[in-house]
């Protein structure tokens, strides 16, 4: 009978372990896995103790203590979901974590406009951002039609209250970044800056006072996918330009639109019509996959020696497609691969495709049209022409 009461005592133990470690994050007991996490904005944050008041997404009321609690609980709690139902929601320097998914009802729906003048709308450190648009601009009568891009390519005088609208930054778990639009930033819409297995997915970036896009270094294993990036900038359209001692690496970018077809309206730039490619003598920039995306008046700004860049399969309507500017001594590409691409169709002679940029070492053109582009590789010794 002893050795019953003991199995019995070790039975009781296993339950109560077993149910205690089953409670859920409302509280309630079961016998399945507590359900992820999801939190409503505007419906939950006073009944769940998160906050003393739920957002509002009026357009008027400053709601960044609101979503910031909300996405601050989800993260004590392990990660989960908040979820911005339809409206305009003002706000500043919001900062999202890894496991946090920040939910909006639609691009059209869910808006995230600047409350005040700030250093970002929201600041990635992980987590995934999808299904809204954030505008760096305060209310529609400062947006649209009537965005004023500032001056100096940093967007001086401009309309735009925030420094960078969507700023990824030491974010090495991965980042998530779906059907977003990203729009009216006194300085960048996307600033990157330490970042590993970045996933830029369905969006559409613009109206920059400075760039719409840029990289700055110590990202690796990104990807950009069927993504617009539009027209108006006042510095340059997409840069890819680390400092001296970082690096931009093994990335993607595929079936996107470069956008220049109206550089130069509202004031905004148009010498800065390009992708740059910005590497140095370390090499540690490199592995670049350009695929299936079309540039529309935008070229390729080669500087510095950048590695191992495969461009496949792209529609380029600008004359030249790959430059190398007077103020940079060196672009070069080397190891590169330059394929099966549709380049300017009145193209005659090798530069009107290639102007002061050197394809060196293994570098290969192929099935390019027209035809005269397959004649375009320079440099095989790897000394960069000038």
């Amino acid at each position: 009978m002893e050795h019953l009461r003991i199995l019995w005592s070790v039975l009781a133990l296993t339950f109560f372990v077993l149910t205690t470690d089953l409670i859920s994050a409302d509280g309630n007991s079961g016998l399945s896995p507590a359900k992820p996490l999801h939190i409503d904005v505007k419906a939950d944050l006073v009944a769940m103790g998160i906050c003393a008041a739920n957002a509002v997404g009026d357009g008027k009321a400053d709601d960044t203590q609101a979503i910031q609690s909300a996405i601050d609980h989800a993260a004590k709690s392990g990660g989960g979901a908040v979820v911005l139902a339809p409206g305009v929601y003002r706000v500043k320097d919001i900062v999202l974590p890894d496991k946090v998914s920040l939910v909006g009802a639609g691009q059209d729906r869910t808006i995230l406009r600047a409350a005040d003048d700030c250093d970002w709308l929201v600041r990635m450190t992980g987590g995934e951002l999808t299904g809204l648009t954030l505008y760096g601009t305060p209310s529609e009568e400062t947006s649209g039609d009537n965005w004023v891009p500032g001056t100096k390519g940093i967007g001086e005088g401009g309309s735009s209250r925030t420094q960078h609208i969507l700023r990824v930054s030491g974010a090495m778990n991965g980042v998530i970044i779906s059907n977003v639009k990203v729009l009216e930033s006194r300085y960048d819409c996307l600033y990157v800056r330490g970042s590993k297995g970045l996933r830029v997915l369905n969006c559409t970036f613009d109206r920059a006072g400075r760039n719409i896009v840029s990289m700055v270094g110590n990202d690796e294993d990104f990807v950009f996918s069927n993504c617009t990036i539009g027209s108006l900038w006042g510095l340059y359209h997409f840069d890819i330009e680390p400092g001296d001692d970082r690096y931009v690496r093994d990335g993607v970018i595929a079936n996107c639109t470069f956008d220049g077809s109206k550089a130069g309206e509202k004031g905004t730039d148009t010498w800065g019509s390009f992708l740059c490619l910005s590497g140095h003598s370390k090499l540690e920039s490199r592995n670049i996959v350009i695929t299936g995306c079309k540039f529309e008046k935008i070229y390729v700004r080669v500087r510095g020696v950048f590695p191992n860049v495969s461009f496949l399969y792209n529609e380029v309507n600008h004359k030249p497609a790959f430059v190398r500017v007077h103020t940079n001594k060196v672009g070069e590409l080397r190891d590169a691969v330059v394929r099966g691409n549709a380049f300017w169709k009145e193209a005659r002679k090798p530069s009107d495709i290639v102007y002061g940029v050197a394809f060196t070492g293994s570098s290969v053109f192929a099935d390019n049209s027209p035809e005269i582009a397959n004649q375009c590789v320079t440099g095989r010794n790897g000394k960069a022409k000038e």
